[in-house]
């Protein structure tokens, strides 16, 4: 992807290859942040469990690797910023492309010389098809009516039987006219558990989908807020509302969780998450409100930077804290993903909003009206807003 930038900044190509290179590279920059995001911090918190007292995973403190999780990646991500500000100061977008393409390739070189010294861990074994298998298994199964009893479900381990009854519980029910090993090793039998992890990743699709918006009011924020910065205040005091940006992230992140686990009661964390995750997503909303009437002034910057850290330290951890209450400890990094993915979507999106309003986007910002695009991104995110408030009364 910055192969691809640096070419068309350091070449003379025609205007539609410029637009469709420049394309494809954004496009997988952000297929491949969305990829990599979430392997890294798993990665390192295993690294820092084994390199632990002892090297003994077992033994080790778990808030004390989270811990320390969160300064190397602090850490890390400051030393991103120092490069991003220096980056910055190059005067051509050609060496600008081409320092981010050597500082990738060194970070990469890294990764790879470490390979002997990782610690590998054997991951829980997780059917990342099953999903696909449960609904087609229930489809061939649709003439089959629901049963009474728990004894006619596979693997049905708690003796219940689940309501409401719904088509795709079917995919579990044992057919009298063979043995239910016959029927597994056929691929026309499902478990229990199969079934009910297949039910709650359809609960949350729908809640999922609203980080597609979620995504995009993010992506525009980071696209376009250090570029408002740039040109209304010093470069330092810019790296100043970053870090600050991030710092808001990660305290109100660990404080909403802090919160939820101490105060509320368990029965009713579920309940707290979907409401700390609806309060994000006004905040993005509001974080829209606040860039396209800075855009109008032109006043201070520091509120929608702030409240950018808001609606990710909210809406997306907790999420994530919400999704993973649903499911066993070997599926809470996959549930992850899943979420990330969104937002990526999400991302990938504002390429094509931002292609859609052209119009009002020049070469400089100076000459572009970013007051309507903020505008009208805050009239998809107020729609997002009802479409989450609607989900959240359903999950509440």
């Amino acid at each position: 992807a910055l192969g691809l930038l640096f070419y068309t900044a350091s070449r003379d190509i025609s205007e539609t290859n410029f637009e469709l290179l420049n394309m494809i590279g954004i496009i997988l920059l952000a297929v491949g942040e969305v990829g990599v995001a979430p392997l890294l911090g798993p990665f390192l918190a295993d690294q820092l469990r084994e390199h632990g007292e002892g090297g003994s995973t077992e033994n080790t403190n778990e808030n004390q690797v989270m811990a320390q999780k969160r300064v190397w990646w602090r850490f890390a991500w400051c030393c991103g910023v120092a490069a991003a500000f220096y980056a910055n100061n190059i005067k051509t977008w050609g060496k600008t492309f081409m320092f981010t393409l050597l500082f990738m390739g060194g970070s990469l070189i890294l990764l790879l010389l470490g390979i002997p010294f990782y610690h590998s861990r054997q991951m829980p074994p997780v059917d990342r098809f099953a999903i696909i298998q449960v609904v087609k298994t229930s489809l061939k199964k649709k003439h089959l009516n629901y049963p009474l009893s728990p004894e006619q479900f596979f693997s049905n381990d708690d003796g219940n039987v689940y309501t409401p009854n719904i088509w795709i519980d079917k995919a579990a029910i044992i057919e009298p006219s063979s043995t239910s090993k016959e029927q597994e090793e056929a691929g026309t039998l499902r478990t229990v558990a199969q079934v009910r992890e297949s039910k709650y990743l359809f609960k949350l699709l729908p809640l999922w989908s609203s980080f597609i918006v979620f995504g995009l009011v993010l992506s525009a924020g980071n696209t376009f807020f250090p570029e408002q910065g740039a040109k209304m205040i010093s470069e330092r005091y810019l790296i100043f509302l970053l870090t600050f940006e991030a710092i808001i992230h990660a305290t109100i992140s660990y404080l909403s969780k802090k919160l939820i686990s101490k105060f509320v009661p368990e029965t009713k964390q579920r309940q707290a998450q979907v409401l700390r995750t609806f309060i994000g997503m006004v905040m993005s909303t509001v974080c829209c409100v606040v860039s396209w009437q800075v855009e109008v002034r032109r006043f201070w910057l520091v509120p929608q930077f702030c409240l950018l850290g808001l609606m990710e330290g909210l809406a997306l951890h907790g999420c994530d804290e919400y999704a993973s209450s649903h499911f066993p400890e070997r599926m809470e990094y996959h549930v992850s993903v899943i979420s990330s993915f969104f937002v990526g979507i999400g991302s990938i999106f504002n390429i094509f909003f931002i292609l859609a309003n052209k119009g009002d986007l020049a070469k400089t910002l100076d000459a572009s009206r970013l007051d309507k695009y903020y505008k009208r991104l805050t009239v998809i995110s107020a729609v997002n807003v009802c479409y989450n408030l609607l989900l959240s009364i359903l999950y509440i």
